[in-house]
């Protein structure tokens, strides 16, 4: 995913580059939406040749990856980066990979915005006006970056705005002794229950709301059958989060049977929401929108 990262934001700016942009009415040449892997990779492109850009980054520096659980294995192939050189390893941990990029943004001075959502894209006379934490600028061009991950999406529930409830586990380790409840069935959910669990004394359990888990990596599908075997890790299948509590938490089965248990922290790994209406306000054409206009 890296190296496909990379190579289609180096062709974005190359293809913007071919057009011969720079335009003094706006503020920049091209706005690059996202700071993970792809994004800072067109931020270079961009600095290497000298047209006028900002990042705008909703989160921190990383993307999807700074989200990681603390020394997750990155693998990727080996890529070349503007400014840089070659990323030669094939596994490194996260840990070890953000410092690259912070050490890549520092030597070449990026110009990065963090805590910057995007609120506003609005196609103008010659490109496009773009708004973010209550600013707003104008571009020739406009890079969207902005990865898979997107917002964290939410359940729903009452009780969801509780400070024990997160998004992403950063680090296993600060949990001990603890009742933890991991929503959600896919590779990021069962690496943060199996994480969870390896930390002494906690109790966890998965709810899922399929009847089984499909597509998950090998060595995560091996971790979390030895783990349940061990009855380290329970799973709940076909079951939802009804209710979270101070203390506990409801979870409502298939047959409509609530269960109660108690909990300490609760970690939600629904997948994530794409600013949908936002770009299609931008004029973005949606691949799923041409499936369902194909099949109609």
């Amino acid at each position: 995913m890296i190296k496909n990262a990379v190579a289609q934001s180096m062709r974005a700016v190359q293809n913007i580059i071919q057009k011969n942009v720079k335009d003094g009415r706006h503020n920049y040449d091209v706005v690059i939406a996202g700071a993970g892997p792809a994004g800072l990779t067109a931020a270079l492109a961009a600095h290497a040749n000298g047209l006028r850009y900002t990042v705008l980054e909703q989160g921190s520096i990383g993307g999807t990856i700074f989200h990681y659980p603390r020394q997750k294995l990155i693998l990727t192939s080996q890529v070349e980066l503007p400014l840089y050189g070659k990323l030669k390893f094939s596994e490194i941990a996260k840990e070890e990979l953000l410092k690259i990029w912070m050490d890549i943004i520092r030597t070449n001075k990026l110009n990065i915005q963090t805590n910057a959502k995007l609120e506003l894209i609005s196609p103008i006379q010659g490109g496009f006006q773009v708004g973010f934490a209550g600013s707003t600028i104008t571009s020739k061009n406009l890079i969207l970056a902005l990865g898979r991950r997107g917002s964290p999406r939410k359940l729903g529930v009452p009780g969801e705005e509780q400070s024990k409830v997160s998004y992403q586990l950063m680090d296993a380790e600060a949990y001990v002794q603890k009742r933890i409840l991991v929503v959600g069935g896919g590779d990021s959910a069962i690496e943060a229950a199996v994480a969870l669990a390896r930390q002494k004394g906690n109790i966890v359990t998965i709810s899922y709301r399929r009847s089984e888990f499909v597509r998950l990596k090998e060595k995560n599908e091996k971790q979390l059958k030895d783990l349940m075997h061990a009855k380290k890790i329970n799973v709940i299948f076909n079951s939802k989060v009804e209710e979270i509590k101070p203390d506990s938490i409801l979870l409502k089965e298939e047959s409509d049977h609530i269960q109660t248990f108690g909990n300490d922290f609760v970690f939600v790994f629904a997948g994530g929401e794409l600013p949908i209406e936002l770009l299609k306000r931008a004029g973005v054409r949606l691949r799923t929108e041409e499936y369902n206009q194909q099949s109609a």
